[in-house]
């Protein structure tokens, strides 16, 4: 109990700490970053933020290729102008990271559902086993909880796009919620007649094609490396235990 107070007490104060450094957003001072080290100007990196540190510029890098994107993290000497990419730690050994974009995974959510007072985030993937495995378990017992839904279809899952699709489709959450059930709960495949032929990559339609691009950037925002994925309301992981037996006091 008293170990885990200290250590909630001092994430807290650490994340008080990066709070109250300068996040610089600003397109124009990201691009006189940018020119500082031959490697971001690599067109494959783009700089998303920066925190500005008494030494260092902190980076959150975008890192785009033919597989996928990824975010990462890089160190900027202001007097060297070196470049380190990868994990840093501050003297008492707590990662230094930049805080999550809100808005762009607040903007990602494909639907919502219940009223209770505690939210968190599941990103889940339709053709997932484990996510109908958790939807299933967890369907009917989360009235404490407005939950928001991601949907992550994986690369492998050669239905779940047009499954998404055809969630998305939906006019509003409550429609949106509703495919969503059928195809996890109840095993629909009405998915199907989206799919005009099973040997090419799907194609999302155009109305839905937006909303993906949204969620693809929250899943990237959240760091997401499997489904399925659960997070508080401050974006930390929860595991599915945690989610049953509620928050550890």
């Amino acid at each position: 109990m008293k170990r885990t107070l200290i250590t909630l007490i001092s994430i807290f104060l650490f994340l008080t700490t990066l709070q109250a450094a300068e996040i610089l957003t600003d397109k124009t001072k990201l691009q006189e970053l940018k020119i500082k080290n031959k490697v971001l100007q690599d067109p494959v990196l783009q700089i998303k933020a920066a925190i500005d540190r008494p030494e260092s510029y902190v980076l959150k890098l975008m890192a785009t290729s033919p597989r996928g994107s990824q975010l990462l993290t890089a160190f900027l000497d202001k007097k060297t102008s070196e470049l380190h990419i990868g994990s840093g730690y501050d003297k008492d050994g707590r990662p230094i990271v930049l805080p999550k974009d809100a808005k762009a995974i607040k903007e990602g959510v494909a639907f919502s559902y219940g009223t209770g007072s505690k939210e968190i985030y599941i990103v889940t993937d339709p053709e997932c086993p484990y996510c109908t495995r958790l939807e299933k378990a967890i369907h009917g017992k989360l009235s404490d909880y407005t939950v928001h839904v991601i949907l992550f279809p994986l690369s492998f899952h050669k239905k779940a796009p047009a499954m998404v699709d055809l969630i998305m489709q939906g006019k509003d959450d409550a429609a949106k919620k509703e495919r969503f059930d059928q195809i996890m709960l109840k095993d629909s495949t009405a998915y199907s007649a989206l799919i005009k032929d099973a040997t090419k990559p799907y194609v999302y339609s155009e109305a839905v094609k937006p909303a993906m691009t949204k969620m693809n950037e929250a899943v990237l925002e959240l760091n997401v490396r499997g489904t399925p994925a659960i997070y508080d309301k401050n974006f930390n992981p929860l595991s599915q235990d945690q989610l049953f037996k509620g928050p550890e006091k």
